[in-house]
């Protein structure tokens, strides 16, 4: 009898952060990606390379929020307006004073800024900015502040009162969400907003979490973990073979933002385990469980991985690993969401 799910969620979220490569050849991709390898004793994937992002605290929420805002001529009903069409959803509504669609975007910034040193915002010079592209401030003491907002998430917004500046939501597009497998002890749900920059900051890291940063194009970084370079975990592998169907910036940046409105597929891997490697389904393939939630145990199917793929009788949507190095996606249906399939990175 398998092992009935008992974990815990816990809200999130994660920035792919992108910039403009200035010395990209006319022929390759014109942006690099922004991730970080965690430290060799972090409690949750140690050495994977992620990117940007964390679990979303109280303060987050706070309405303390809106009166910043408001200060800053940013009213409640522009807010909501901003809010409308937007449908990532907390998983406990009634926990968070601000809507969900704001508050996960704050946690991806100030994970951002605490991780990476990079602090996206808007002044009263850029509020009404409609470019599409975020704007960062570096003039300021970095070091001193990201290690107060480390120590204690709620300075996050005494950091943007004392600058007079605005964490720049508008920058931020929904692009997925996922949730940690069932077989996890340690879960999230996780919401990954996409945004672009025109040029590349400055890092500046945060010591106890991260142990080393690379800018590199989502080809580069899937090359590398297929050599055995870096690992990066499936939503990160999943998410940088989407971004091959871009090779511009701004082709990406634009189908982003023009995408988000239709929402998303909530992505939820189910775990089995095959005779010569380990199968993640996702939603819409045609073995999907109804309740992907049923089992805390990897389900044994006593098939290789392509035995497996047979009973899937029209629609496939599954990741196929030999190991944390050697995975294939296979999907072969136009997501519902208007998200674009990932691309195998060994056929370019």
């Amino acid at each position: 009898m398998s092992k009935q799910v008992t974990t815990k969620l816990r809200q999130s979220a994660s920035l792919i952060l992108l910039a403009k490569d200035r010395n990209a050849a006319p022929s390759s991709f014109d942006y690099n990606a922004l991730l970080f390898t965690r430290h060799s004793k972090s409690s949750f994937m140690p050495d994977s390379s992620v990117f940007p992002g964390g679990v979303c605290e109280a303060t987050d929420g706070s309405s303390a929020w809106l009166t910043h805002f408001q200060c800053n001529d940013i009213t409640a009903a522009k807010l909501k307006e901003f809010c409308q069409g937007l449908q990532i959803a907390p998983l406990n509504p009634q926990d968070q004073s601000l809507n969900s669609a704001l508050s996960l975007r704050l946690t991806a910034l100030r994970e951002t800024f605490e991780e990476m040193g990079i602090l996206l915002c808007r002044d009263q010079k850029t509020w009404t900015s409609t470019e599409g592209y975020a704007q960062f401030n570096e003039q300021f003491d970095r070091k001193h502040w990201q290690q107060v907002v480390h120590n204690d998430a709620s300075k996050f917004l005494t950091l943007c009162e004392e600058l007079e500046v605005l964490p720049d939501l508008w920058s931020l597009h929904e692009w997925s969400a996922w949730r940690t497998p069932s077989t996890f002890k340690t879960r999230f749900q996780t919401a990954f907003y996409l945004t672009a920059l025109k040029d590349q900051p400055n890092v500046l890291t945060e010591p106890k979490e991260v142990q080393d940063y690379a800018w590199r194009s989502p080809l580069d970084y899937l090359q590398r973990a297929l050599r055995k370079e870096l690992w990066l975990p499936p939503p990160q592998f999943y998410e940088l073979s989407r971004c091959l169907n871009f090779q511009s910036l701004e082709k990406l940046r634009q189908f982003a933002q023009q995408r988000e409105s239709k929402g998303y597929v909530l992505t939820h891997p189910v775990m089995y385990q095959c005779t010569d490697g380990m199968v993640h389904l996702l939603p819409g393939d045609d073995m999907y469980p109804d309740n992907p939630d049923a089992s805390a145990d990897k389900i044994d199917t006593g098939m290789s991985t392509e035995e497996f793929r047979t009973l899937a009788k029209k629609n496939l949507h599954r990741s196929e690993q030999r190991n944390h190095h050697k995975m294939q996606l296979l999907i072969n249906f136009n997501p519902p969401d208007g998200q674009v399939n990932p691309i195998d990175p060994r056929t370019l």
